[in-house]
């Protein structure tokens, strides 16, 4: 049988009545579905927010409480990024508490808007179905954890969300500018405000989509300039923040040969985390599949996208390449949470696909709906399951084991050094009084240094004057203790405490180990 009779039957099936209506169901009331995926998702990130803090929110959560404004300020370059997120962070606190919902409630209302405002981009051009496949792209990522994270990104990606739409609203003719040019303003000086990267989230759209319209209109558009200009000037107040930071930090990150975090070519498998390769797959080649059952008898004009709305949306799907490259070449340090706004860039082109590619609306409404059918059944249901269940762990952030429970199999009245840093401050956080009184970490910054990761070293030794967490100096604590527990968790690389004290032939006798956590009797020579 020829493949495209094979190609046409499939098609044909793919879209039968059943499905048709269901589709056109979902685009009738495209705006519910849209709200309830964003509700849903909402309630999965308040779930998530009421778990411990993870290291760098201790970060958020300790310089946002500070008693003074200028403490905070003074604080903040051993933090590594500009105050507005934290000042949000400390408005919520103040005005709610001080609890670990609280501190990560600007990050989920950031998440949850920019997921909307994606459906708000794709619906004014596109079917409405479109729109929901759009925000449904947002519910795959795996990057979503850092919806309820307290840290900038959320933030950063909900201000240049705010920032796009407006653009977009701006960009429209015949109609009144100045609320979508003040949306421009806050939504550039919002993003830059949070984090030294977002500059770069604003720019990467708005700059790739303005030349795209300057080409077509061949004529400047000064009010919007001036509105992105506005939003631009933030910067003089962030730079100080930005030069501090550089000089008590990320010299480090620049001069090091084994960092483990600098940008590579297999950082650009980070696509995968910021919407589900599962859906981009599904998506081209359903539009393949049912293309024949809808032409050519049924073939519609092509409702023609703006060319500098694509170009825009492209530019934000390419900022993982331009955080990669931008990182390479300055601070030497990339994660994926430096690119988060690339997921907004891709949904809107997910969107656009729909549109773009379909020979006919019904087309678009069933590759849509079968998109997202698909891939709730084979890879959301799992998940969810999964972590309903608590069999994965949703964030990025490291697990929570029950290390009070190991401690208990610590030597009696003796020292606990916890070897590795990040999982040292949020177990001494969360610790009881009396508990805390025998957990240590040990610093060295000259030998940190030479290890892989070694950032959190240098963020508890920076950060020294503000927080609790205190660390005690690896040369001076051996002196005076010769025999206490070594707790270990994750891999070797991340415990050089383990390793130097091995070379230096102190003895540890294995008191507990199920594979990631460990505990020793360590003894001095």
């Amino acid at each position: 049988m020829d493949l495209q009779v094979i190609r046409r039957q499939l098609g044909e099936r793919l879209a039968g009545p059943r499905v048709v209506a269901a589709a056109s169901l979902v685009n009738r009331h495209a705006l519910w579905f849209a709200l309830a995926i964003s509700a849903y998702y909402a309630v999965h990130l308040g779930r998530m927010a009421v778990r411990r803090f993870w290291f760098d929110e201790l970060f958020t959560f300790h310089i946002s409480r500070l008693p003074q404004l200028d403490q905070l300020f003074q604080a903040l370059p051993a933090d590594g990024n500009p105050p507005l997120s934290h000042l949000l962070v400390r408005l919520c606190m103040q005005l709610f508490g001080e609890t670990e919902f609280v501190a990560r409630l600007p990050s989920i209302v950031a998440f949850v808007w920019a997921m909307l405002a994606a459906y708000l981009f794709v619906r004014r051009r596109c079917l409405p179905i479109a729109a929901v496949l759009a925000v449904f792209a947002f519910a795959s990522s795996k990057i979503g954890a850092y919806g309820t994270a307290a840290r900038p990104y959320a933030l950063m990606l909900g201000f240049t969300a705010l920032a796009l739409v407006s653009w977009q609203a701006a960009t429209e003719p015949g109609r009144r500018r100045l609320l979508p040019l003040i949306g421009i303003v806050l939504g550039i000086a919002g993003a830059i405000g949070c984090h030294h990267y977002g500059v770069f989230h604003v720019a990467a759209p708005l700059a790739v989509g303005e030349v795209v319209r300057l080409k077509q209109r061949r004529r400047l558009d000064l009010p919007l300039y001036a509105a992105g200009l506005a939003g631009l000037a933030t910067i003089a107040l962030t730079l100080p923040f930005a030069l501090a930071t550089d000089r008590v930090m990320l010299i480090y990150t620049r001069a090091s040969s084994v960092f483990g975090h600098k940008p590579t070519l297999s950082s650009f498998l980070t696509y995968g985390d910021m919407v589900s390769p599962w859906l981009v797959g599904v998506l081209l080649a359903l539009l393949w599949l049912t293309r024949p059952a809808f032409e050519p008898a049924e073939t519609e004009p092509q409702n023609r996208l703006p060319a500098h709305e694509i170009a825009a949306a492209a530019g934000l799907a390419l900022l993982t390449p331009i955080m990669i490259a931008l990182t390479w070449a300055t601070t030497g340090y990339y994660g994926q949470r430096y690119a988060i706004s690339t997921m907004l860039g891709v949904a809107i082109l997910l969107g656009f696909a729909v549109q773009r590619f379909s020979v006919t609306a019904k087309q678009g409404m069933v590759v849509a709906a079968l998109s997202m059918a698909v891939l709730t059944a084979g890879y959301v249901v799992p998940r969810a399951t999964a972590i309903a269940w608590h069999k994965v762990d949703p964030s990025s952030a490291p697990s929570e084991p029950s290390s009070a429970s190991i401690f208990d199999k610590a030597p009696a009245g003796e020292p606990i050094v916890v070897a590795n840093p990040v999982e040292f401050m949020a177990d001494w956080w969360y610790a009881p009084p009396d508990l805390r009184q025998r957990l240590h970490y040990l610093a060295d910054m000259p030998y940190a240094t030479t290890q892989p990761f070694f950032l959190a070293d240098v963020s508890l030794v920076v950060n020294r004057d503000v927080i609790p967490e205190k660390t005690d100096d690896y040369a001076t604590f051996l002196k005076t203790h010769r025999r206490f527990a070594l707790y270990c968790w994750g891999p070797d690389d991340g415990n050089w405490i383990k390793g130097r004290l091995i070379a230096a032939g102190w003895t540890l006798t294995p008191l507990y180990d199920d594979g990631v956590r460990a505990l020793f009797d360590a003894r001095a020579p």
